[in-house]
């Protein structure tokens, strides 16, 4: 009985060890504008090929922005994309910086909508390729999109003194339930080892004739008690380790472009003018 609640106890650890997270953080959690000249928008399409569930959630969005439901789209890709990489902390944070210029024919009017890709998920059903993309997109002429950066750092948090709930938080919820069964049956182990070391230590006093053999039994459970007191501790440990340094899912975080250089041009005057973003 003693070593089964070991044996699930490096069971469960060994799960949490191999789980990680997946799906970013974003998916189906869009995050919030630091201004009003563009949004979030986040499109799920289909395609045979992840390029071709790509240009669909491009013409989707201008469908959706547009917000007219007969419309003749035809979508080019234009500019470069183009991902600039920092190291922080042996970490690799992405800034964004992917613009794409959605050409659409409505009504026999061109139109360009102006948009960022920020992420893309991709995953498989029923044969197609499925694909969630987070874009900002303009809601107003010359737009200041705020810097975006991609991330898997999260940092210290009481999470952490939760076993399982950082991870969780994280993403990582295979992981996060993981830690909480392993640390729940090594204290499970440690109720009952002590209940059964107590039980034979009283019938050492009741029944002296058997006092050698109930000894030996009640070392035998003060033992199993110990391990499972330091299997509960070492998983404790490993969850403060992991909850601080392990990466999680991919997040978006949004920080205000409040100073804005734009070039203008027109029948007057050309040049740049400076935007200050209260």
């Amino acid at each position: 009985m003693i070593h089964r609640f070991l044996t699930l106890v490096a069971f469960l650890l060994g799960n949490a060890l191999m789980l990680c997270a997946q799906k970013p953080a974003w998916l189906n959690n869009t995050p919030q504008e630091k201004n009003r000249t563009y949004k979030f928008v986040e499109v799920t399409s289909y395609g045979s090929n992840l390029e071709g569930a790509r240009i669909e959630s491009q013409k989707k969005l201008a469908k959706n922005e547009q917000l007219i439901r007969e419309v003749t789209v035809s979508v080019e890709r234009e500019g470069v994309q183009n991902i600039e990489q920092t190291f922080t902390n042996n970490h690799l944070d992405e800034i964004v910086n992917n613009v794409v210029d959605i050409k659409t024919n409505i009504r026999g009017q061109e139109f360009t909508l102006q948009a960022v890709i920020v992420d893309e998920y991709a995953s498989t059903e029923r044969g197609l390729c499925k694909l969630h993309t987070l874009f900002m997109v303009a809601v107003e002429p010359n737009p200041v999109f705020d810097n975006v950066y991609l991330t898997t750092k999260y940092g210290f948090s009481a999470r952490a003194l939760v076993p399982g709930w950082a991870q969780m938080h994280k993403g990582s919820t295979g992981k996060g339930i993981a830690i909480i069964a392993a640390e729940v049956a090594a204290i499970g182990g440690i109720i009952y080892t002590e209940n059964e070391r107590a039980t034979y230590k009283s019938k050492m006093r009741s029944q002296p004739n058997f006092a050698k053999k109930y000894k030996a039994k009640a070392d035998n459970f003060e033992t199993a008690r110990n391990c499972c007191i330091g299997a509960a501790a070492a998983i404790y440990l490993y969850n403060l380790i992991d909850a601080i340094v392990a990466p999680g899912a991919k997040r978006v975080v949004v920080k205000p472009r409040n100073l804005d250089f734009a070039f203008v041009a027109n029948e007057d005057f050309s040049g740049l003018t400076l935007r200050y973003t209260f």
